[in-house]
């Protein structure tokens, strides 16, 4: 199955020892949502990735395969059903090509600040999953 990874988990290093035999496929993006650092947890100490709907945006990230243990490792990582719900949408690769994808979100809070150690971490796996470079710097 398809995982849409657009915050901490675009990290290689961090998406290997979540999801071992998990494997990245391309960059991708989703249609009709925005980036945004919101909430707070004590874990991160700051607001976290989250997507939400806004119509004419996108928002980019890594398409990886994932086996089920890999699937219930990331609800356990997501507090899934509790704080992140998680959804099959569509997502696109550069050439058009659409993937069906699982992708975790929950309903938008406070915009907030991300500790610098977050968004490294979040900057990092963008670089690893080769986003666009205006993507990186105007939006994480």
């Amino acid at each position: 199955m398809n995982y849409f990874a657009y915050g901490s988990n675009m990290n290689h290093v961090q998406m290997k020892t979540r999801c071992p035999g998990s494997r990245f496929i391309t960059k991708v993006f989703l249609d009709g949502y925005k980036f945004v650092y919101d909430g707070y947890t004590t874990i991160r100490n700051g607001a976290v990735a989250n997507v939400i709907p806004s119509i004419g945006e996108i928002v980019w990230g890594g398409l990886f395969e994932i086996n089920q243990d890999n699937l219930f490792a990331l609800d356990c990582y997501e507090g899934y059903p509790t704080i992140y719900q998680r959804k099959e949408l569509e997502v696109k690769d550069d050439n058009g090509k659409r993937y069906q994808a699982i992708v975790y979100l929950r309903n938008k809070k406070q915009i907030g600040k991300p500790s610098s150690e977050y968004r490294n971490l979040i900057i990092q796996g963008a670089r690893d999953c080769e986003l666009p470079d205006k993507y990186i710097n105007d939006v994480l």
